[in-house]
């Protein structure tokens, strides 16, 4: 079996987290079906994707699953297919979003008051929630 991913999961378009990470990394998105460890080379730095709820627990499993060790994890919002906002996901970034760059778009008369109350709420949340209720998630890793 070749040890080149299966061409339905790479994708062919640049993401905006490969800025982030070494030429020659591997983007397999879970979604579109199982992963195995011989999809993987060893050292070749890899990136998996998913969009589900309570993505950060299952990428976490599948990487330890895969034997990657993970170098960072993102949080991307809205959504995978179109992302606005790559947040690197500790602490000091979550916070900083939701404090500096989050803010409720103008000219929504009717939805300000609730989009406001949901805004006030995530700056006061646990900032780890944001990554746990985020859908869309990256995680960068290899194997050694």
């Amino acid at each position: 079996m070749s040890s080149a991913p299966a061409a339905d999961q790479v994708r062919a378009v640049l993401s905006p987290w490969l800025q982030l990470c070494p030429p020659g990394t591997v983007e397999i998105d879970i979604r579109t079906g199982p992963v195995t460890a011989e999809l993987l080379h060893p050292e070749l730095p890899v990136v998996l994707m998913d969009q589900h709820p309570f993505s950060r627990r299952r990428l976490r499993r599948l990487a330890r699953g895969l034997g990657v060790v993970v170098e960072r994890e993102f949080v991307v919002l809205p959504s995978l297919g179109r992302p606005m906002v790559v947040i690197d996901d500790v602490e000091e970034a979550v916070r900083h979003f939701w404090t500096a760059v989050a803010t409720v778009p103008p000219g929504l008369a009717l939805t300000a008051l609730p989009a406001s109350a949901l805004l006030g709420v995530a700056r006061i949340a646990p900032w780890r929630w944001t990554g746990a209720g985020a859908p869309a998630r990256v995680v960068i890793g290899r194997r050694p």
